[in-house]
């Protein structure tokens, strides 16, 4: 759900202390959903969610939607699957259930909606728990559950329009989703990480007690249960546990669209839309998250009289430097983006200079060149690369693959940041570069693929981007002598301890490009690699 506003404000009163055996929460009354390392609606990380689950909603129109489609999506995500028949060209959706009257049931649900016939089959292996299923053989049904609801059981997620129905029709999907997974003590237990959350956040705007357990499910490396109906009393508010201290400090309210949640803590980062491809392919996307979202976070901290605003952008803004060029970007370099995601930073760059210099906004501006590092995600190139290539799937690149870029460990990124907010006068842009020398896109991915052992006939020479830059340098001296700014990682040590980090975290990036984002790599690259 996107951000629509976070706002800082000095609280003193009370603060509850929830204390339960997996951890310590201190939050005001009316804070929502609780987890206890401060995470909203994932039990990833723990499987326990605090109670505490109160979530204001915005006043909204509610969409309307039949009972029967919500039955039909319900029923898919709980117990369907969807399957490609190579030999004969068949697309099919099968939806099993020991209940062949259930079966029936949702069967006349897909004649009505859809208007597709079905049939329903008994298994003859005897071994299946659920014996019946039903089947529909229709391309446009089969694309339609993949496109809404995923299409591999672990990766199984349900449309956020559901957020938008009104209590009474998210309430009959939920009971829907009971359904289909055959119990009757409202328990509920799926291995998508993805629906473990949307499931957390549903149940908190239904207002209901419940518990998540995470655990190890078969050939799964994670499941999660849900467990509605509650007995005894819960650790975490046990009286013995519960208690109000007195606080005075900061407090930070994140406004989400469709929800308005309250999250405290310390402090607060605010992630834009940072990828040149996406924005070709959906440009008005990075325009409402980096234009409008500026805005909006500008607007609340003059409004809250935020000491500073400090805002990371790139050096993309400037756009292309030639290849037989020695120049390099620095602050007074005019802008020239070149692509919508460059355009948009530029924007945002300016709308922050306007409100210092129209408001008087304590403000600071970044500009950085390209960043690599752990948990980087999987679109960026050297991510992708190193993805790709432990996955043994050949790795995409542009043109002759000779554009520059200049590399700039995370680490030293963060460094320059903390510098900036210590030491950077207000009102000022500082640009913040690394230890590159002008080394290629193909220089790069083959020092990659020289660390991975790898086979340089894995990469593929692609059609190039629109509008793609051909060298990036960055002129970072205004840094060094007004905050003692210099990068410290050089990029030959530093890549390869990235590579090493791929390599012992494949389970973070493995989920990471699951799902979505193999609906994005299929519809950017799937012509060019001939997918």
């Amino acid at each position: 759900m996107p951000i629509k506003a976070i706002t800082r404000h000095w609280y003193k009163g009370k603060i509850i202390k929830l204390k339960q055996k997996w951890g310590v929460i201190e939050a005001t009354p009316n804070h929502s959903i609780y987890s206890a390392n401060l995470e909203l609606t994932n039990p990833r990380s723990n499987p326990e969610l605090l109670v505490v689950r109160e979530v204001n909603e915005v006043r909204k129109k509610h969409k309307k939607t039949s009972k029967d489609l919500l039955k039909i999506l319900a029923a898919y995500i709980t117990e369907g699957n969807a399957t490609f028949n190579k030999a004969n060209g068949g697309y099919i959706v099968e939806i099993s259930q020991g209940n062949k009257k259930w079966l029936e049931s949702l069967g006349r649900a897909i004649k009505a909606e859809f208007g597709f016939n079905y049939c329903i089959i008994r298994h003859k292996k005897q071994s299946y728990k659920l014996v019946y299923a039903l089947q529909v053989s229709n391309k446009k049904f089969f694309n339609y559950l993949i496109k809404n609801c995923g299409k591999y059981c672990d990766q199984k997620y349900f449309p956020n329009w559901i957020f938008d129905l009104t209590v009474e029709k998210r309430q009959f999907f939920w009971k829907k989703l009971l359904e289909g997974d055959g119990t009757k003590d409202g328990r509920y237990s799926t291995t998508s990480y993805k629906l473990a959350n949307q499931l957390s956040l549903l149940l908190s705007l239904l207002r209901k007690d419940f518990r998540v357990f995470e655990s190890k499910r078969g050939n799964y490396k994670k499941s999660w249960e849900f467990k509605t109906q509650l007995s005894g009393q819960h650790y975490g508010l046990s009286q013995k546990k519960k208690s109000e201290i007195d606080y005075e400090g900061w407090v930070y309210d994140l406004e989400v669209e469709k929800t308005h949640n309250f999250v405290c803590g310390i402090g607060n980062i605010v992630c834009h839309n940072t990828h040149v491809d996406r924005s070709i392919l959906e440009p008005a996307e990075f325009i409402t998250t980096n234009v409008v979202g500026t805005q909006v976070l500008l607007a609340a901290a003059l409004k809250n009289k935020v000491k500073r605003f400090h805002h990371v952008s790139t050096d993309e803004v400037f756009g292309s430097l030639a290849l037989d060029s020695k120049e390099k970007f620095n602050e007074q370099t005019s802008f020239a983006p070149n692509s919508p995601y460059a355009a948009s930073k530029a924007a945002s760059d300016h709308l922050v200079r306007a409100y210092f210099k129209t408001y008087g906004l304590a403000m600071t501006i970044t500009n950085t060149s390209n960043n690599f590092g752990p948990y980087q995600f999987p679109e960026k190139l050297i991510a992708l690369a190193i993805t790709n290539l432990l996955a043994n799937k050949k790795m995409p690149l542009y043109g002759d693959g000779l554009n520059v870029r200049d590399w700039l460990y995370v680490d030293d990124h963060c460094r320059a940041i903390d510098l900036c907010l210590q030491k950077g006068r207000v009102g000022e842009t500082y640009c913040i570069g690394g230890l590159t020398e002008d080394i290629s896109n193909l220089q790069v991915i083959k020092k990659i693929i020289k660390l991975l052992n790898k086979d340089e006939s894995m990469i593929v020479m692609i059609k190039d981007r629109p509008g793609h830059d051909r060298r990036y340098a960055v002129d970072w001296s205004k840094a060094k002598k007004e905050l003692g700014y210099a990068p410290e990682h050089d990029f030959d040590t530093y890549l390869q301890k990235t590579v090493e980090w791929y390599q012992q975290n494949q389970a973070w990036w493995q989920r990471v490009k699951s799902g979505d984002y193999q609906q994005y790599y299929k519809e950017w690259y799937g012509k060019k690699l001939k997918m």
